[in-house]
């Protein structure tokens, strides 16, 4: 298992690479330590199965549509950018401008730096850091550190771990999620269903903040062609729990797997005029700043640790 590190218009790439079976995860260091390429091999093939929608339109810096973004410390949206926290108010910074909220955190697009590397014959691995002054982003006083640690296995898993170690004096109010989006190359819309452990979906406003839940069923799989899907789900609360995204014509399935103890809420979300899923875990609703959702309050060197598993395989029978 081999770490390669390069450096490209966009910033710098640590590659992780099986020579053996040429299975690759590019990850753009310098902006956001942001999964750009994931090569995996299904049915002794070697498939490219993470999209970059809006690369044609936007640098990754600038894509309103967040590829493969890490989200945190909030996920998705804080209404009007404003919260509460241990009785004191605070404003962020309004980034939806057209909806009028704070989106997505604040590190999806962050310089990461190389922390730390390790290579062996059943994996390499690679820890991208992040650290926050608590003073550079208005509305958010508290300071951490944020891991992203990247695993390729030998048996062709992707396993990304997020990790954020509060190093401030106070008490900080956190969550996290990630935002990539899968397909299979050369296929359209109306190849794919997906199926996940949703209990509910959050039926959201004007501002695209949830207002109310239906109770949903999703484990038999849904159509992308005739749902449209663009929520936030809760999920059933599983040890370990497994997104399926399948290629209907030739049965080869994306897997997102980790605990929903951990990672409770789920989005599903088709951009329109795309040919891909995001599938996203995240630990909190949106608004969870407000609502409490989900949100998870960290003490002074308290740390959050959340893994992710990403493989392709044969589809399972649904």
């Amino acid at each position: 298992m081999i770490i390669e590190i390069n450096t490209s218009i966009d910033g710098e790439i640590v590659s992780l690479l099986n020579p053996t079976t040429q299975e690759r995860a590019e990850i753009n260091v310098s902006i956001g330590a942001t999964l750009v390429r994931l090569q995996l091999s299904v049915n002794n093939s070697l498939e490219s199965i993470i999209s970059m929608p809006g690369k044609e339109k936007y640098t990754l810096k600038e894509n309103r549509l967040h590829p493969s973004a890490i989200l945190a410390p909030w996920v998705n949206r804080v209404r009007n950018g404003n919260y509460s926290f241990l009785g004191k108010n605070y404003q962020l910074p309004i980034n939806e401008k057209e909806l009028g909220n704070a989106i997505h955190g604040f590190l999806a697009r962050k310089p990461f730096i190389i922390y730390s590397k390790e290579t062996n014959k059943d994996y390499c691995e690679v820890t991208l850091r992040f650290e926050y002054d608590g003073q550079s982003t208005e509305g958010f006083p508290f300071p951490f550190i944020f891991n992203a640690i990247y695993r390729l296995n030998a048996n062709g898993q992707l396993d990304v771990t997020f990790q954020a170690i509060n190093t401030g004096s106070e008490t900080m109010p956190f969550a996290c999620g990630w935002h990539p989006y899968f397909s299979f190359p050369n296929t359209s819309i109306q190849d794919y269903q997906v199926s996940f452990a949703a209990t509910k979906k959050f039926l959201s406003d004007a501002q695209m903040i949830p207002f109310e839940s239906e109770s949903v069923n999703f484990k038999n799989g849904v159509r992308l062609d005739t749902e449209k899907l663009d929520n936030v789900f809760l999920l059933e609360k599983l040890p370990y729990h497994i997104a399926e995204l399948k290629e209907l014509k030739s049965k080869k399935s994306i897997f997102v797997g980790h605990s929903s103890e951990i990672f409770p809420y789920f989005v599903a979300f088709v951009p329109d005029g795309y040919d891909c899923l995001a599938m996203e875990p995240m630990t909190a609703n949106t608004d969870a700043f407000n609502t409490l959702e989900g949100l998870i309050t960290l003490e002074s060197k308290g740390v959050f640790n959340g893994k992710i598993t990403i493989w392709v395989g044969k589809s399972s029978e649904f």
